[in-house]
C-alpha cells in the first residue's frame, strides 16, 4: 500500500505533447498523485508532469512520466511510470515531511524499496 499525504502544490500536465494546464494536487504518494480539475484526460492516457520547486537560492523543475489510472468528477488519479533520481528523492522527502509518522514512513520505504526503473501502474 502506498502512503498518501496531503500535497498543496500545483503541477503542469502535458498530454500528447501539449500543455493541458496547471492544476492543484490533492495528495501524493510514491506511486502517483491526484490532480484536481484536470482536463478531460481518458483513463489509460500517458502524460508528463512538471513540478516547479523554488527555494531561496535555487529552483528545480521535477518531471514525471505518468498514466491516468482513474477519473473522478473533480479530477484524475495519475500513477507514475517513470522519473529521474532527483524526482524520486524529492517525492520521498515530501512524503516524509508531510507524514504524521515519518519513522514509520522511512521503514516502509526501506521495506518496499523499488529500483529507479519502476512503474507504479
Amino acid at each position: 500500500m502506498d502512503i498518501r499525504v496531503i500535497f498543496t502544490r500545483s503541477v503542469k500536465v502535458y498530454s500528447q505533447g501539449k500543455l493541458q494546464g496547471q492544476f492543484p494536487v490533492r495528495n501524493l504518494s510514491l506511486g502517483g498523485l491526484f490532480v484536481e480539475g484536470a482536463p478531460d484526460l481518458p483513463v489509460g492516457q500517458d502524460c508528463r508532469l512538471e513540478l516547479h520547486e523554488t527555494g531561496r537560492r535555487s529552483s528545480l523543475i521535477l518531471t514525471f512520466s505518468g498514466m491516468v489510472r482513474r477519473r473522478e468528477e473533480d479530477g484524475v488519479g495519475i500513477c507514475f511510470t517513470g522519473m529521474e533520481d532527483d524526482s524520486f528523492m524529492f517525492l520521498q522527502t515530501m512524503i516524509l515531511y508531510s507524514s504524521d509518522d515519518p519513522m514509520g514512513v522511512a521503514e516502509h520505504f526501506l521495506e518496499h524499496f523499488v529500483p529507479k526503473s519502476f512503474s507504479a501502474c
